[in-house]
């Protein structure tokens, strides 16, 4: 326990406070656009309209979403989202797309928005975009309409079909007072910044929290050689002073095997108090803890594991508990 627990070391973030203001810029408008992008985003948005109003049904899985979830302003969650595309449905450098979020049943979007996304294959082949939206908390249907953009020059048999997904995004309430937490992310890249992105900027970048890049990892598995990272946000904790919380966070490490699971190591608590908090720190303020770790792999054999994070608050006894899984290759 003490080799890994020595060995461990806290993200840059993770002792520092974090004011989230995150706040997307106006949806793109129309004089922004040049004609040919104009006649590309109306095409998809007659596809989206199509599906709103039950006039035809969208593919089935044309590609992957998966949304994470961070409070956001004036009650809303922040919601930055990747899509997964299979790089043989693209062959042009750039695509169009369209995202309507609206309500089940309700033909109004609460968030729609267009993008022009340069296509850039990952390092396992797939084409991954990532973007964000806004929505109070509730269940939502979620429509992202791509088509190729093949540029000005293009006619539509050009661009190929429009790929049309509906996915059922349940947006979680982080603002009803309750001892909560953001999506677990493992980064791929935590890096800092000379300051926090412009909201055009946070588009392109939209898991990067204040002056921090964040680029997310899209697998759970890592070589021995390599580190487990994460980073989340502690919200609605309770006050122990008026404006310090006092929040234990404990990571224990199980391995998992066809019999069931096995308790591997732990290691040290995390405190989030008026001991270990800068004397500026104010959850009254906005300030928010970001906590997480990273732990080096090297002393943990091959095999699947499951990471349980135990979120205590002192001051009420409220607890979360969650699970991350993994598993470290030999090679």
């Amino acid at each position: 326990m003490n080799a890994i627990a020595r060995r461990t070391r806290v993200l840059a973030a993770c002792a520092a406070v974090a004011l989230l203001t995150t706040v997307l810029p106006p949806a793109t408008e129309a004089q922004d656009l040049e004609d040919w992008q104009r006649d590309e985003l109306r095409g998809l948005l007659d596809a989206i309209n199509a599906a709103v109003e039950g006039e035809i049904v969208p593919d089935t899985d044309p590609f992957e979403l998966r949304p994470d979830f961070l409070k956001g302003t004036d009650g809303n969650a922040y919601v930055p989202f990747t899509l997964s595309i299979d790089p043989a449905k693209v062959d042009s450098p750039m695509v169009s797309m369209y995202l309507f979020v609206a309500e089940p049943g309700d033909e109004n979007a609460i968030f729609e928005d267009a993008y022009f996304a340069s296509v850039e294959p990952s390092g396992d082949g797939l084409i991954r975009i990532s973007r964000a939206f806004t929505a109070p908390g509730g269940p939502y249907d979620v429509y992202v309409a791509i088509q190729q953009s093949m540029g000005e020059e293009s006619d539509e048999d050009e661009r190929g079909p429009v790929m049309l997904l509906r996915q059922r995004v349940d947006v979680p309430d982080l603002w009803d007072g309750r001892l909560q937490l953001s999506t677990i992310i493992l980064p791929e890249v935590v890096e800092p910044l000379a300051a926090p992105l412009t909201p055009d900027e946070q588009i392109l970048s939209p898991y990067s929290l204040g002056a921090t890049r964040i680029i997310p990892k899209f697998d759970e598995e890592f070589a021995k050689q390599a580190e487990l990272s994460l980073i989340f946000l502690v919200y609605n904790p309770g006050l122990a002073d008026g404006s310090k919380p006092d929040i234990t966070i404990e990571y224990t490490f199980h391995v998992r095997a066809s019999g069931g699971e096995e308790y591997f190591n732990r290691t040290n608590p995390q405190q989030f108090n008026g001991q270990t908090l800068p004397p500026a720190f104010d959850v009254t303020l906005g300030h928010q803890i970001v906590a997480g770790q990273t732990v080096p792999l090297s002393l943990f054999p091959a095999g699947d594991y499951r990471l349980e994070i135990k979120v205590t608050d002192n001051t009420n006894s409220a607890e979360i508990i969650e699970s991350v899984m993994f598993t470290v290759l030999e090679t």
